[in-house]
């Protein structure tokens, strides 16, 4: 979920954004869906701004039935029509989950 929700290209935006929304729920899907639409799509369409993420570990900082809490460290690239010489930077995330239907979903995503 944390791949899908930080990597994004210009020319699919839709099926990345969908790809993401799938692991969202709650007010953080609802937060999402306006961060897109008001901060990204205008970037990713006007700069060329891409990026993508892959996660280098992860720990359980809390685990119950229903919900967890993971703290995730991501390395993400990003490069755009400006800088096309892709820029690393590396950070870590408190990625809150709960679990609904038999899935575990992204209820909170907040940087560390």
């Amino acid at each position: 979920g944390t791949v899908a929700l930080l990597s994004y290209k210009p020319d699919t935006l839709d099926k990345d954004f969908a790809a993401a929304k799938a692991h969202l729920t709650g007010d953080f899907l609802n937060y999402y869906n306006d961060f897109t639409k008001q901060v990204v799509t205008p970037a990713a369409q006007t700069k060329g701004v891409a990026t993508t993420a892959q996660v280098v570990g992860a720990a359980t900082s809390e685990l119950h039935p229903d919900s967890a809490v993971v703290l995730v460290f991501v390395n993400q690239v990003t490069s755009s029509k400006e800088r096309p010489d892709p820029a690393m930077a590396s950070s870590s995330v408190k990625v809150s989950l709960v679990k609904a239907n038999g899935q575990w979903l992204i209820n909170k995503f907040d940087p560390l």
